[in-house]
């Protein structure tokens, strides 16, 4: 029911979110150009979902919740911006990202009802930049980890540099450009994007009926179950749980 809730909300351009109280769930959703993209932009499969918890774990307010679910948004559009300010120092291969080409949705809920809800929506849509899809994860890396300085790069970092603990030379990267691109691509081959938000949503409501219908989870990626995904030694620590 969260999920759905979440799913029914307006779309607000993520660079427009303001400080509110509460926390909760979001989605995140993509409308540019970017090839890597091309299958989701401007569809209803978000490119990232998470989750905001409360301040308080026994908070029964959105003010005793304090204002997690707004910050974490505005975390990520940082995060964005960040990429979008090294445009002029791309390498010619890659493609940049502007913050003005993503949307949100957000929805403040009861404390703990954003646990199984982020899981819902995580099985539900695979999205690209979650960890748990294992195609272009690191977004929601913070950088200030003791592992800041291990010898990976997240595939996030790879494809959109500009984070500047990401940029130091020691680094790898753990996964090629034409690696993140086969792994998104394999994805959204496996779990098209959906286009129609009230078939989306017709979707949701089936999965409470009580009779034969298979469910549209996954409990396994779409890239596979034994394809590697986020280490421990990458920089910037783990992603935001």
């Amino acid at each position: 029911m969260v999920s759905i809730a979440l799913l029914a909300q307006p779309l607000i351009p993520l660079a427009d979110v303001r400080p509110a109280y509460g926390s909760g769930v979001y989605a995140i959703y993509y409308r540019g150009d970017h090839s890597l993209y091309a299958g989701i932009s401007g569809s209803e499969t978000p490119i990232y979902v998470g989750k905001a918890d409360p301040a308080n774990d026994d908070a029964s307010t959105t003010r005793e919740q304090g204002a997690k679910l707004t910050a974490r948004l505005l975390e990520h559009a940082g995060t964005i911006g960040t990429a979008e300010a090294y445009t002029d120092q791309l390498p010619a291969h890659l493609s940049p990202i502007r913050l003005a080409d993503f949307q949100c949705r957000r929805l403040v809920c009861a404390t703990n009802a954003q646990l199984v809800a982020e899981k819902h929506l995580i099985r539900t849509f695979w999205p690209i930049w979650n960890a748990e899809t294992k195609a272009c994860w690191g977004m929601s890396k913070h950088g200030d980890a003791a592992s800041t300085r291990a010898n990976k790069r997240s595939p996030w970092d790879v494809v959109h540099p500009g984070r500047a603990w990401a940029l130091d030379e020691r680094l790898v990267d753990s996964l090629s450009p034409a690696e993140i691109e086969s792994r998104i691509e394999s994805t959204l081959q496996r779990v098209p994007a959906r286009q129609d938000h009230a078939a989306l949503l017709e979707e949701m409501l089936a999965g409470f009926r009580q009779d034969d219908a298979v469910s549209q989870e996954r409990d396994e990626p779409p890239v596979g179950e034994d394809v590697a995904g986020p280490a421990p030694d990458e920089a910037g620590g783990a992603d935001d749980a």
